[in-house]
């Protein structure tokens, strides 16, 4: 049960409205009087003389460099290429060439003859054939160029662009961890197909996805302790890292 505040000359309950909890001080309606209730506030609770643990260094020993990664670091900067080719999906590869092998030439005979109704019905078709191709094609010849130097960061896929994976350019003192997730990218006969994806943390708290699509959790984590070398981070654990 909640203790009323009361006057202690007249006894009179105090109406909150006239009670000032920051200062601890009170005016009585009925007589006027106004005192002081710190004798009766609550004591604050004991501060606890044990400091927030800070976030604890992650040592996960020296990561190999894994195939299809280059990487060379100099005084001024550090480069790494990274290779799409191991991306290459084998159902995706057999599907892309079944598919198009069956649409394009119904495509050719419409254009041929004319029949452009027939290739109105194709044009989704068509539409799906090629958006698989480009895919593979750009995972067979695609890199993506990393370049860090003690100001910049920058991340450059290319030769062929990649919807939702434009270029980056991020201030280097802006970084203040890299780390690793995993994610489901799709599903093949409800099994999950998992990929990985380079993050990093900014001191504003700010979280940006730097890469995706990795294939092995090694390439991510080679790209990362690489970076946190060059710029003098220290690897701390993350909430949701690998």
């Amino acid at each position: 049960m909640q203790e009323k505040l009361s006057c202690p000359e007249c006894r009179s309950v105090i109406a909150p409205d006239q009670i000032n909890i920051n200062m601890l001080l009170a005016k009585c309606s009925n007589c006027g009087l106004v005192f002081s209730f710190e004798d009766r506030a609550p004591a604050p609770p004991p501060k606890s003389d044990t400091a927030p643990t800070p976030p604890q260094a992650k040592d996960r020993g020296d990561v190999p460099m894994p195939p299809g990664i280059q990487a060379q670091a100099l005084l001024s900067e550090l480069n790494i290429q990274i290779s799409w080719r191991n991306r290459v999906d084998g159902f995706l590869t057999l599907f892309t060439v079944v598919w198009n092998i069956f649409v394009i030439p119904f495509a050719v005979f419409a254009v041929i003859s004319g029949e452009l109704q027939v290739l109105l019905f194709l044009s989704l078709h068509l539409l799906v054939g090629v958006g698989f191709l480009y895919v593979l094609v750009s995972n067979l010849i695609n890199k993506t160029l990393i370049q860090v130097t003690r100001r910049k960061l920058f991340i450059e896929h290319t030769p062929l662009p990649v919807p939702f994976r434009g270029n980056q350019e991020i201030d280097a003192q802006d970084i203040r961890q890299l780390y690793v997730e995993e994610y489901v990218a799709s599903t093949t006969n409800g099994r999950p197909n998992l990929r990985y994806a380079l993050h990093a943390r900014l001191h504003s708290g700010k979280r940006l996805e730097l890469m995706k699509g990795l294939k092995n959790p090694e390439e991510g984590l080679y790209v990362e302790q690489q970076i946190e070398q060059f710029l003098d981070i220290e690897n701390q654990a993350e909430a949701k890292e690998i």
